[in-house]
């Protein structure tokens, strides 16, 4: 599976990628809201997007209602990256379909890239 991996903390980025990779999956980083459009602008699209709210150019949230707005990404699966659980009380997060919530817990990250049920809830 083709994998964008949108963290502007390099070792969460790094660490997702890595156990991605470990599992066979195909994966892309991206620090930037803006590395990530470019990223998903090119040939193909990600089947899975884990992208992090608060990157320092374009927050998550606005990044990934225009993903949703492309027919590329209206239907690919994106999870939302946070430390603060409070995030649905600030952002309408219906575009994502679930949420992780920081610190990633390693069992819920690979239940979600083999599409199994999390152990641990990704709301």
């Amino acid at each position: 599976m083709k994998v964008l991996v949108v963290d502007d903390y390099t070792d969460t980025t790094d660490m997702l990628a890595e156990i991605a990779g470990s599992m066979g999956h195909a994966v892309t980083r991206a620090y930037t809201g803006t590395e990530a459009l470019k990223a998903a602008a090119g040939e193909g699209a990600f089947e899975l997007i884990l992208l992090d709210i608060g990157l320092p150019d374009i927050n998550g949230h606005a990044l990934c209602m225009r993903l949703r707005a492309s027919e590329k990404y209206a239907s690919r699966r994106i999870f939302s990256l946070t430390a603060h659980d409070d995030i649905h009380e600030h952002f309408d997060m219906s575009c994502f379909d679930g949420h992780l919530s920081k610190p990633l817990s390693v069992a819920a990250i690979e239940s979600l890239l083999s599409g199994k049920k999390a152990e641990e809830p990704v709301r």
